[in-house]
């Protein structure tokens, strides 16, 4: 049955993706977050999904498309300068086996393919939020049903990725806390009753489900949020105190296994072992920068076992916090932090080049918000808000995680790029059936 499912969406992905450019860039986007291909059985599994897409969707803006533009700002140059570094450092890997690499660096390419079609594609706010729902349909729903199980087990299941770029719980608790601004900004713009509900709904349980995943890099970033939320809230007091009266009660209603998980995140450096091998893996990753400071080791350098063991003898003394000696017979372990996956995989330039284009998105985020409260531009200011939080979200929990090459982060800076591009273009309202009255949806069915 899922299979049939999948080449049912398939057909209709198509169909749509080809006629409108934006709606591929969506479905583009769905299936690099959730691979639904790894939800199937049989013989859908061998299907291309996202080439599919991907080619229809190039056709469409080469044919459909009328109006081409490409625009490029700061922030979209040094993404793309990130990309030609990358190549740089795989070229000059130190890998055993360099074939590898070039599969990673050729999967990286394809996320960067997908933040320029959507600087190509994406030119309306109807464009904006259809992508927009589609990220929301591919993690929030995800982890809303993942929330659920959860409750029903009362606590008992453990909430992980399924497939994708996310099936680690921490990578999944990163994306979670990403789209949860990313709900609230629906939720803001939503009049239809129903639909303002189920995402309500929705909301509850993707904070339910980073609970749920008893990771403690995802719980940080959810404290992180709502502490953001509480600070831009005109009602601070009154939600001040309602936090003060509930948490403690919602405290106690957790299993006591996640709570014995928490309480360690005090303690993590001198009891911790995951905490310590994440030390050793960023101590390697340093070396590995000190020694190749422009290009790193290439994607991946330090799970590499000869770069590994080669470093491990150099690690419990380097740096202000000493580590244990590395034991032979541990395994090399992933660098758990995007800076530190960055530093050690394309060296401290590289390092420079992925820190230059997150705060430039930060610092348009920034400027996009004034814009919207200038030109009162309500929907403009909140989904720049709202992206502002999903970057901070992910530079937050980012440190305790391998996701420095994330879709999902790929996908939301071409959204900000957008949002800074074609600013002028926003002014006019825009029509869409999700928050329009009923003349609007008339004007957009009739134009």
């Amino acid at each position: 049955m899922r299979d049939l499912w999948l080449v049912g969406f398939l057909f209709v992905a198509i169909y749509y993706s080809f006629r409108r450019p934006y709606i591929g860039v969506a479905a583009w986007t769905w299936i690099a977050l959730i691979a639904p291909a790894n939800w199937a059985f049989g013989f859908s599994t061998s299907f291309r999904l996202n080439l599919t897409i991907v080619v229809v969707t190039a056709f469409s803006y080469l044919f459909v498309m009328k109006s081409k533009e490409f625009r490029l700002n700061g922030m979209g140059f040094w993404v793309l300068m990130f990309g030609f570094w990358t190549l740089i450092s795989t070229m000059f890997n130190l890998n055993s086996d360099p074939g590898w690499v070039w599969g990673y660096w050729n999967q990286f390419i394809k996320t960067l393919l997908l933040f320029v079609f959507i600087i190509l594609t994406v030119t309306k706010r109807l464009h904006i939020d259809t992508l927009i729902w589609a990220i929301v349909f591919a993690i929030s729903a995800y982890a809303g049903m993942e929330a659920l199980k959860f409750v029903l087990s009362g606590g008992g299941h453990q909430i992980t990725g399924r497939a994708g770029v996310i099936a680690d719980r921490n990578d999944l608790a990163v994306a979670i806390n990403m789209c949860i601004p990313l709900v609230i900004y629906l939720l803001q713009v939503t009049q239809n009753r129903h639909l303002k509900i189920a995402l309500w709904i929705l909301l509850l349980l993707n904070i339910v489900s980073v609970v749920g995943t008893s990771s403690r890099g995802g719980f940080i970033g959810l404290a992180v949020l709502a502490i953001a939320f509480w600070l831009k809230s005109r009602h601070k007091l009154l939600l001040g105190v309602l936090g003060l009266m509930l948490l403690p009660i919602l405290y106690q209603s957790t299993p006591e296994d996640w709570r014995e998980r928490q309480a360690t995140i005090a303690t993590a450096a001198e009891e911790d072992s995951s905490f310590i091998g994440r030390l050793w893996a960023w101590k390697i990753s340093t070396l590995i920068a000190i020694d190749h400071p422009a290009t790193g080791g290439g994607f991946r350098a330090v799970t590499e076992p000869n770069i590994w063991h080669y470093y491990a003898p150099d690690t419990p003394d380097f740096s202000p916090l000493a580590t244990p000696p590395i034991p032979e017979y541990i395994k090399p372990k992933a660098a758990h932090n995007i800076y530190f996956q960055v530093l050690g995989d394309h060296g401290f330039v590289g390092l420079f080049i992925f820190l230059m284009f997150l705060g430039l998105a930060l610092l348009h985020n920034i400027n996009n918000a004034q814009f919207g409260k200038q030109h009162d531009v309500m929907w403009f200011r909140q989904l720049a808000g709202a992206l502002t939080l999903s970057m901070v979200g992910f530079g937050i929990t980012g440190a305790n995680v391998s996701l420095a090459y994330f879709d999902l982060l790929y996908a939301v800076l071409g959204i900000i790029a957008v949002m800074s591009l074609r600013r002028r273009e926003f002014l006019v309202p825009a029509h869409s059936p999700i928050y329009a009255g009923a003349e609007q949806k008339r004007a957009l069915h009739n134009g």
